[in-house]
């Protein structure tokens, strides 16, 4: 299947919309998940999914109908060290309204670190060497390599932002690596059978969650951010919600996991799962790889339990469209990413299709016969 096309930016006045790397298919139509932004100052003016066309339309209705002054009380003008750089920037990223709390706690943890290191570091002086001692005292402190390169993602997410409102001198953010050793991505799909065994192995919130994730294939946030209010009072379904991506889906659950979820569901905003720690999403991967040790099976993640509902939905012949829609993907990315061909499916597929079977012929003998 050909990949979707990314469309243009839009302009118009003040306003420039950009699509993200983020797109569906909605009733034959791809959309994409666009952020449209107030040029200059770049505060929020609309996000959410729409075909060009639609984006365009939204927003040429709201720069006609005026836009209202931008928001933010952040001070503008030159900065002079690396300090007020990201302290601008982090209060800037404080007054959006499209960042999820966790993204939000996720940067101040990095303006922290890096302001404590490199507060008082002039911007004009800021080279490869200043950030290349910056990631060395990092390592020396004990901090962990993948830690150390969000930070500096942080820090190249500002020197942009700050870019863009001339800030800084205009110039690229230096880019040096940072060698992640010891880590390897578990990229293994387990089977029905040991997903049984590992909620064999689990009790109370725990196998809930995972049964959940093992259900539905939502993602580890959709299931441990979960809410009583995102349930429905019958049970029937869950609304999974992931703030700035796919937005929400309504996913109908199968008893009986309907029965059980039907005693969480609720109108207050609490968590469906309140004995998960902060952050949540970590609890959970903590407590299925904990799972998996206990029952004796080969370690599997939230993701590959993703990649396994979406196997067993279109093995049981389930069109892609409503697999995706399922799962809160476009089909391009589902097919792309989350399918697991294997031996035995090609062995299937092959006879299903019945490509050792052709026509008879009629020999030339039976043709002379019939032509007499």
């Amino acid at each position: 299947m050909a990949k979707a096309t990314r469309p243009k930016p839009i302009e118009i006045g003040p306003v420039r919309a950009s699509p993200m790397n983020r797109s569906r298919e909605q009733d034959g139509v791809m959309r994409w998940y666009w952020r449209a932004r107030r040029k200059g100052v770049r505060d929020l003016v609309w996000a959410g999914w729409a075909t060009r066309d639609e984006a365009q339309h939204l927003l040429a209705d709201r720069v006609t109908r005026g836009l209202p002054p931008p928001a933010s009380k952040v001070a503008t003008g030159p900065v002079n060290t690396v300090g007020e750089l990201i302290d601008r920037w982090h209060a800037r990223q404080q007054e959006r309204a499209d960042l999820s709390d966790r993204t939000l706690a996720h940067y101040d943890k990095a303006a922290r670190h890096l302001v404590a290191w490199v507060r008082e570091v002039g911007v004009h002086r800021l080279d490869r060497d200043t950030v290349e001692r910056y990631r060395d005292h990092r390592l020396r402190e004990g901090a962990s390599p993948r830690l150390i390169v969000q930070e500096l993602r942080v820090w190249s997410m500002a020197w942009r932002w700050a870019q863009e409102a001339a800030m800084v001198p205009a110039r690229a953010f230096p880019t040096v690596p940072v060698k992640v050793e010891g880590y390897v991505a578990n990229h293994h799909t387990p089977d029905p059978a040991d997903v049984r065994k590992v909620l064999d192995a689990c009790t109370g919130e725990t196998r809930l969650a995972i049964e959940l994730l093992a259900i539905t294939g939502a993602r580890v946030s959709e299931v441990a951010d979960l809410r009583r209010c995102d349930i429905e009072v019958d049970g029937r379904r869950v609304h999974l919600r992931l703030t700035g991506k796919t937005g929400t889906r309504r996913f109908p659950l199968p008893e009986p996991i309907a029965e059980t979820m039907r005693l969480r569901a609720g109108s207050e905003e609490t968590s469906a799962f309140p004995s998960f720690g902060n952050p949540r999403d970590q609890a959970l991967r903590g407590r299925l790889a904990r799972a998996c040790k206990r029952a004796g099976v080969r370690a599997f993640t939230p993701h590959g339990l993703r990649r396994m509902v979406v196997d067993r939905m279109l093995r049981a012949g389930v069109d892609p469209a409503t697999a995706a829609s399922l799962t809160g993907h476009s089909v391009v990315v589902m097919l792309r990413f989350y399918r697991q061909v294997t031996e035995a499916d090609r062995e299937a597929a092959v006879a299903k299709a019945a490509l050792a079977a052709f026509p008879a012929t009629v020999s030339a003998t039976t043709a002379a016969e019939s032509g007499a």
